[in-house]
């Protein structure tokens, strides 16, 4: 998958997220990006990526709602 903005749309705790996130252009050493920049319901949600298998951000969100980012993203890369 080459480095483009893609759709990110899931519910998560009875609420429905949808926007989008740009993966920055360096790459870890399984080919995924480093980290994403997220954006969900007009709101930035913040740099996205992953510490070992757990989902980090790089601002004060809900651990929970920061792994179902996390997990979207996972299966967009494996769709793929």
């Amino acid at each position: 998958m080459e480095n483009k903005t893609f759709e990110v749309e899931f519910d998560h705790d009875g609420k429905y997220y949808k926007g989008w996130a740009t993966p920055n252009g360096l790459k870890k050493d399984n080919g995924m990006p480093g980290s994403y920049h997220v954006v969900l319901n007009g709101v930035m949600f913040g740099n996205v990526s992953q510490n070992n298998i757990t989902w980090v951000v790089d601002e004060q969100r809900p651990d929970e709602l920061t792994q179902a980012v996390g997990k979207f993203i996972e299966e967009v890369y494996q769709s793929v």
